[in-house]
């Protein structure tokens, strides 16, 4: 949205309003949920861009040529299908659980003291690091996750770079 120079107010919902705006809206809980200007709501990211797309073609960010077009699409597949597994474990699995937490708690309570928004959000939390059971991101696959996307940002450093 920034660099397709649209207006937008970007909102951390809280429990209360995941719950009571965004569900009614999409039918779960769940992150991203965009509201648009005729009210009407979306829900994943790859749906959301192409409505953005589709809306406001001005500064385009899918590519002009075909060839491009598809390369562009496998990368998106390939990011939906892997990239979960390889988020869920370095959100869980190396150290930053206590800070997810307390990040989950932060954002859903954020008008109580961290401690209590921590201990509210763990239930949640706990749903969230069961996911790696169910993406993969258990051991003994850990250590090729972390090989695989030391491969992959370095592989996408040397492209970037390139120019």
């Amino acid at each position: 949205l920034s660099y397709k120079r649209l207006p937008f107010t970007d909102v951390v919902p809280s429990a209360m309003q995941l719950r009571l705006t965004v569900k009614p809206a999409v039918g779960r809980v769940i992150m991203p949920a965009v509201r648009l200007g005729d009210g009407s709501w979306r829900q994943d990211s790859a749906l959301i861009c192409d409505e953005v797309e589709r809306n406001h073609p001005d500064r385009p960010t899918r590519p002009p040529g075909a060839t491009q077009r598809l390369a562009a699409s496998l990368l998106e597949l390939h990011a939906d299908e892997w990239l979960p597994m390889v988020a869920l474990h370095y959100r869980w699995n190396t150290g930053n659980a206590d800070w997810a937490v307390s990040e989950f708690g932060r954002c859903a309570f954020p008008m109580l003291p961290s401690l209590i928004a921590s201990r509210l959000a763990q239930p949640v939390a706990d749903r969230m690091r069961a996911l790696c059971r169910v993406h993969g991101a258990v051991s003994p696959a850990l250590a090729g996750i972390e090989s695989f996307t030391e491969r992959l940002i370095g592989t996408l450093e040397r492209h970037l770079a390139a120019g």
